[in-house]
């Protein structure tokens, strides 16, 4: 069974992420089985286990929206608030632009912080 939970977008960012491509429909965290997909438009894209998932928490509000990150930390929202925090034990690749980085560290903006723990460490 697929589940599917939106990245929150806010309604002060969802007209310039859509105007920059990346249109709610096409961000999201798929979970299917033991597989978690994480896509934001074709801005970016990672696949990882579950089993690669040390930590699942919230974080505090972040000021940008969009995809960001550095040395394995990436930011993928569309909104300010909530922020769920998922730490991977082991690095995985994610593609940014179509460029392969390092993923060690994924910020989201999601509904429901602790709904998604739930989901992705049962």
């Amino acid at each position: 069974m697929t589940t599917r939970v939106p990245i929150k977008y806010s309604r002060t960012w969802t007209w310039l992420l859509t105007l920059c491509v990346l249109p709610p429909r096409t961000a999201f965290i798929e979970v299917d089985g033991e597989t978690i997909h994480v896509c934001m438009g074709l801005a970016f894209r990672t696949r990882f286990t579950r089993g690669d998932i040390s930590v699942v928490e919230a974080r505090g509000p972040v000021v940008s929206v969009g995809v960001h990150g550095w040395r394995g930390r990436w930011l993928v929202n569309g909104a300010n608030r909530p922020i769920a925090r998922i730490v991977l034990a082991l690095p995985a690749h994610a593609f940014v632009l179509g460029f392969r980085v390092r993923l060690t560290e994924l910020l989201v903006s999601v509904d429901d912080v602790a709904g998604l723990r739930g989901l992705l460490l049962t």
